[in-house]
C-alpha cells in the first residue's frame, strides 16, 4: 500500500544535478497523481513516440515516451517519462512512529543493487540501472485501487510524500530496504543528442541526451511557464 513519508522526501535530484529530471511540485502534473505505469503505457502506445535518453557522463541510458516537444531559443527539447516503472531504493531507519525512509544515494546504489535485483526477480520483474532513475521491467499487480489511494493522500500533510512499496530485502547486516515506486510522475527534459542521426526502422527511437546542470537551470522557468499555461486551459 502507499507508504507515508513525513520526514524526508525522495530527492530524485540526488540521481545527479545534470540528470535533467524534474519533480512536479505543486505545478499541474503531466499525468494524474494516481496514474499508474500501466496507464502511462497505454497513452504511450497510442502516441507511439519513443526515444532513448542518454547520460553522457555515466554512459547509461533510459527508454522514454515523449510527452511534449518544445523549442526554446532555437533549441529543441522534449518532456519525456520512462517507458518502464521508475523506482527508488530506500533504507528503513528507526522504529514505530520514528520510522522513516531514507533514499539510497546514487554513489551507494552499487552496494545494494544485487540484493535489490534478486528481490525484484522474485516478483518476476527485472531491476534496471538506467539513467536518471532506476526502472523496473515487468508487471506488478497493484493491490490498492485509485479511491483507496486518494483517501490516503487526502489525509496527508503538506510536507508529506508518498510512495508505493513494491518489495523489500535486507543486507548482510540486517538493515531493511524497500524498493518503492514514487506516486508523482518522473519527468525528464532532454535534447537531441549531438551528431545523432534520425532513427530508422519500424520502431524508430531517436537518441536524446540529458541537459547539463547549467542548461537545465536556464530552461526550467520557461518549462514551468509552458506547463502552467498548458493546464490552465484544461
Amino acid at each position: 500500500p502507499p507508504l507515508r513519508l513525513p520526514l524526508r522526501p525522495l530527492p530524485f535530484q540526488s540521481r545527479g544535478q545534470a540528470s535533467g529530471i524534474v519533480r512536479v511540485r505543486p505545478l499541474p502534473r503531466l499525468t494524474p497523481l494516481t496514474a499508474s505505469s500501466d496507464d502511462m503505457a497505454e497513452v504511450a502506445e497510442e502516441e507511439e513516440e519513443e526515444i532513448v535518453v542518454r547520460d553522457k557522463d555515466t554512459g547509461k541510458s533510459i527508454e522514454c515516451y515523449v510527452d511534449e516537444n518544445m523549442v526554446l531559443d532555437g533549441q529543441e527539447y522534449v518532456l519525456a517519462y520512462p517507458c518502464d516503472r521508475p523506482v527508488v531504493i530506500a533504507r528503513v531507519d528507526g522504529e514505530g512512529e520514528e520510522e522513516e525512509l531514507v533514499p539510497v544515494e546514487e554513489d551507494d546504489i552499487g552496494e545494494v543493487f544485487e540484493q535489490a535485483y534478486r528481490a525484484c526477480a522474485l516478483c518476476d520483474t527485472e531491476l534496471i540501472d538506467s539513467a536518471v532513475v532506476l526502472t523496473l521491467q515487468g508487471d506488478i499487480e497493484d493491490e490498492e485501487g485509485e479511491e483507496d489511494l486518494l483517501d490516503v493522500m487526502s489525509e496527508a500533510e503538506d510536507d508529506e510524500e508518498f510512495v508505493k512499496v513494491l518489495t523489500s530485502f535486507s543486507d548482510a547486516d540486517g538493515a531493511e530496504f524497500l524498493v518503492t515506486e514514487p506516486i508523482e510522475p518522473v519527468i525528464i527534459i532532454a535534447k537531441p543528442a549531438t551528431g545523432a542521426k534520425p532513427a530508422k526502422g519500424k520502431k524508430k527511437r531517436d537518441l536524446y541526451e540529458l541537459l547539463s546542470s547549467k542548461e537545465l537551470d536556464s530552461v526550467m522557468p520557461s518549462v514551468e511557464s509552458i506547463l502552467e499555461e498548458r493546464y490552465a486551459d484544461e
